[in-house]
């Protein structure tokens, strides 16, 4: 049964939770979206249009992508999503990737059709993860994931001390220069823009992501049978190796695919690259490119 109650401009909808159905918060912009094993997931949308659902990457929440809402919400529903254990979103015991994919499908599923799936980094892991569990994905669209990434258990346990000791800064810094391999001097720009705090607020994340990463194994033969279209994104001065396997790899399997270079740009296009980055996925979405 539905109630609503109309104060001050606010609706509030209350409806059972089940993965179809969504649970509104104050202004309507703030969603939540039961999982399969009943954790709601945060979705922030803005924008008319078919719907572009962003899943963000390993460490920080939806805000990470939330200043591209401008380029991209006169065209589609943009709703970027906090990942479990990440900003609103909720979180549970016995952590996989699966978990994650049937987040990430649960979000799609709860969409309008047609909709749209970008992943970066660790979430394209799980947004390719999530093609498999729902039809409803008219394009798919993975920056950098890192699928064949050779974890350095040693540096998650060195990560995971750090933050075991209060040193949640040192932290995120040996993560973006050890791990992604961010310059320095782009470390230092980071930790002057507004999306450094989500860094640090979730930075706790990482060891249990990169240990489910050890544990993940790129399969091309499954991969082959993933039909939707594609567009693999990465930034021409990028120098993760891991990046390049993965392209290679997903370049030789996916059978309907597409790839993009940013030229000049790294692993954060959100940050440094807004409107190069709005292009491609624009381009790609609306069929010209």
């Amino acid at each position: 049964m539905l109630f609503r109650c109309l104060m001050a401009g606010i609706v509030l909808v209350l409806t059972p939770l089940t993965p179809s159905r969504l649970v509104a918060e104050q202004g309507g912009q703030l969603l939540r979206v039961p999982s399969k094993d009943g954790t709601l997931i945060a979705v922030e949308c803005a924008g008319s249009g078919p719907s572009l659902v962003i899943v963000h990457g390993g460490i920080g929440d939806r805000t990470r992508w939330t200043p591209m809402f401008p380029l991209l919400s006169s065209r589609f529903t943009v709703c970027a999503m906090d990942r479990r254990g990440h900003g609103a979103s909720g979180d549970s015991p016995g952590y996989t990737i699966q978990k994650e994919a049937e987040d990430i499908a649960a979000v799609v599923d709860a969409r309008p059709d047609p909709v749209f799936l970008l992943g970066h980094s660790y979430g394209g892991v799980c947004a390719l993860e999530a093609a498999f569990l729902t039809k409803r994905i008219s394009k798919l669209l993975l920056y950098e994931p890192p699928l064949q990434e050779r974890v350095d258990l040693a540096l998650v346990d060195r990560i995971e001390k750090m933050i075991q000791a209060g040193e949640r800064d040192h932290a995120v810094e040996t993560f973006l220069q050890e791990v992604v391999r961010v310059s320095p001097g782009e470390v230092a720009a980071m930790r002057n823009r507004p999306a450094w705090s989500g860094l640090v607020d979730s930075i706790e994340s990482h060891p249990r992501q990169m240990r489910a990463l050890a544990g993940y194994r790129f399969d091309a033969a499954r991969v082959s049978t993933l039909i939707v279209p594609t567009l693999l994104i990465r930034g021409g001065g990028t120098s993760m190796p891991d990046v390049k396997r993965a392209f290679d790899s997903l370049m030789a399997s996916l059978p309907n695919r597409t790839e993009v270079v940013l030229q000049g740009r790294h692993h954060n296009a959100m940050d440094t690259g807004r409107e190069q980055l709005a292009e491609a996925i624009t381009s790609f979405l609306l069929g010209t490119r």
